[in-house]
């Protein structure tokens, strides 16, 4: 099961908010994948992604081999 809208909405927000606050230009484009959020910034040819995966590994480094 995806992302619900409702976690996909906030963290939009929450980055907006984000940029905002630190004099940051807003993103061109949002596009809301199935777990993640998109930002797309045209001039600089940028894109922040925003992973809602609930079981996504954010530490693998943290793994001993």
């Amino acid at each position: 099961m995806p992302a619900t809208l409702e976690a996909k909405v906030e963290a939009e927000n929450r980055m907006r908010e984000l940029l905002r606050s630190q004099g940051l230009p807003q993103p061109d484009e949002v596009e809301y994948g199935f777990w993640c959020v998109r930002f797309l910034f045209h001039d600089s040819k940028a894109c922040i992604i925003i992973d809602l995966d609930p079981d996504a590994d954010d530490d693998e480094d943290s793994e001993a081999p």
